[in-house]
């Protein structure tokens, strides 16, 4: 797990611990929503965040196109999907350097 997850996890849970301190005394369940949304996303981030494998499926091709992604600083390749037209972009392979 990533430290920001991890963060996230911990404040969501401490968060939602306070929502529901707050509703036994005071009756408002705004704070525990917003703590078990915290929750939900923290944890459901790796699923639906950025992929960073190959896609699965016979439809999926990888493409030419490669570039540096400004937020990793890694190689990235683009993959498409034939039958959607979708694109995902893939932490390319490190190839070893050509020999001189």
């Amino acid at each position: 797990m990533s430290g920001w997850r991890n963060w996230a996890l911990f404040a969501g849970a401490l968060v939602a611990l306070c929502g529901l301190l707050l509703l036994r005394v005071a009756g408002g369940p705004m704070i525990l929503i917003l703590g078990l949304l915290m929750l939900v996303t923290a944890a459901l981030e790796p699923v639906y965040g950025r992929p960073n494998g190959a896609p699965v499926g016979n439809q999926w091709r990888p493409t030419d196109e490669r570039f540096v992604d400004p937020q990793t600083g890694k190689v990235v390749t683009v993959w498409f999907d034939t039958k959607t037209g979708e694109r995902r972009y893939v932490d390319a392979p490190e190839e070893p350097p050509a020999a001189t």
